[in-house]
């Protein structure tokens, strides 16, 4: 009987941590305007950039998926070194990241319970407007170096990725009814995250949210062996931290 207490004070614990959290979100926050924002920065890019094809060789489509692995590159890189460290002047990434979203959800606890949590899973609308602005200089040169099609196309594709990855990173954290369990390759992407959110996993493995480029390039692609070794060992720890109480 008592091998139940521990994991079920831990449990509640974390219950009044993601509470307090909720709490904080100011009252007038509205998790489908922050969706529809979201959203809404990649469809207004796109608005914008299209009409700005002119007639495109198929050499500038390959624009395409250079930008895709820049920005997976980008993502990886953004976040092992900013998010899961504080460094000036990210510092906001880290806070809302680590302290925050890393400890409301575990890899055995990644749903979100409530529609006012998309703040704790979604990066700012305004913050995926940046992260479009930051792709601008790149697609500036991108489009002096070889054409106004390419810059178009790059700024473009940058945009689709950032919300495609905050969509994503969404779909990981959904409840486990939703449409994430029933098509095989989102499976395999949120379990891919999953694995990221635990504790001995998370500052060393499985850095990119989309597709899991950049951990297969520079090795940080944790395995079936390696989730199955820290649950062991956590499961371990917490038998032996019951035994001796």
């Amino acid at each position: 009987m008592d091998g139940n207490l521990r994991p079920s004070a831990r449990t509640r614990r974390l219950q009044a941590f993601r509470r307090r959290l909720i709490r904080k979100v100011p009252a007038w926050y509205s998790p489908w305007a922050h969706l529809a924002g979201t959203v809404g920065v990649g469809v207004v890019t796109l608005f914008a950039t299209v009409p700005r094809v002119v007639g495109p060789s198929a050499s500038d489509f390959v624009t395409i998926p250079v930008a895709v692995v820049f920005a997976n590159l980008v993502e990886w890189l953004a976040h092992k070194h900013l998010m899961h460290h504080r460094r000036w002047p990210f510092t906001v990434l880290f806070d809302r990241h680590t302290p925050e979203h890393h400890r409301v959800y575990g890899y055995e606890s990644m749903a979100i319970e409530h529609p006012r949590e998309l703040r704790l899973v979604l990066i700012p609308a305004l913050g995926v407007l940046g992260i479009v602005l930051l792709a601008a200089p790149a697609a500036l040169a991108a489009g002096l170096l070889v054409n106004e099609n390419v810059g178009w196309l790059f700024l473009m594709t940058s945009a689709v990725y950032v919300v495609g990855y905050e969509l994503s990173h969404l779909a990981y954290h959904l409840p486990e009814r939703s449409l994430v369990y029933r098509l095989p390759f989102l499976r395999a992407l949120r379990e891919h995250h999953a694995r990221h959110h635990h504790p001995d996993l998370m500052q060393k493995a499985n850095f990119n949210v989309t597709i899991p480029l950049g951990d297969v390039l520079f090795g940080t692609l944790a395995s079936t062996g390696d989730i199955e070794k820290v649950m062991t060992r956590s499961n371990g720890s917490a038998r032996n931290a019951v035994r001796d109480r």
